[in-house]
């Protein structure tokens, strides 16, 4: 039972507004300590291109209008999530006890669009993110890829699934073999491309 019951009001807000508010939410909980922040796939990544290879096609709209919306949300959207909620819980056995791990799979923000997605996920990455660990397969996704490439900028540290450094170079090789064997089975890797022309010297 709630003590108080507030009217189901409809508020409208600029995605700028809703960012901070976001971030004076946190704030609330991290008083300006660091995170560990898990890099995992989500809306793109391996899983989505094995999915593509099997029912040959070559875009996740393409899939999800042969599959239905059903079939792409309970084999794609819902298997990687739940993937990267056991890697954030793995990260957190294997740190010290009381870092907050941040996974931004349970997150959603209706009406937000994937560059509105991406951009909050960057300025988290820019404030408060002292670490970032990235899932097994990162360089498939264009989000993780993306995330690689700020926590590069940003001057974060980054480590593999296991707890072992991940360095620039690494990841730049990662990408580029993630990029030639995408790209040998028709995909579009165009994105990846971009990402890592971010990282370019």
């Amino acid at each position: 039972m709630s003590f108080i019951s507030p009217r189901d009001s409809e508020f409208k807000r600029f995605y700028s507004q809703e960012v901070e508010m976001l971030f004076s939410a946190l704030d609330c909980v991290l008083h300006g300590q660091h995170v560990l922040y898990c890099s995992s796939e989500l809306t793109s990544g391996l899983n989505l291109f094995q999915a593509l290879r099997q029912h040959g096609l070559k875009t996740r709209d393409d899939l999800r209008q042969q599959m239905g919306e059903a079939w792409y949300k309970a084999n794609i959207l819902d298997v990687n999530a739940a993937a990267a909620v056991e890697f954030a819980a793995q990260a957190r056995r294997a740190i010290p006890a009381g870092t907050i791990v941040v996974t931004p799979a349970p997150f959603s923000a209706p009406n937000w669009d994937q560059r509105q997605y991406l951009a909050f996920w960057e300025k988290l990455l820019r404030k408060p993110v002292g670490l970032v660990w990235f899932n097994r397969n990162w360089q498939f996704s264009n989000g993780c890829a993306l995330e690689f490439a700020v926590a590069q900028n940003a001057g974060l540290p980054t480590f593999d699934h296991a707890g072992n450094p991940l360095g620039c170079r690494e990841g730049i090789e990662l990408l580029m073999a993630a990029i030639v064997q995408l790209e040998a089975d028709g995909f579009d890797a165009s994105t990846l491309r971009e990402n890592l022309a971010r990282l370019a010297p």
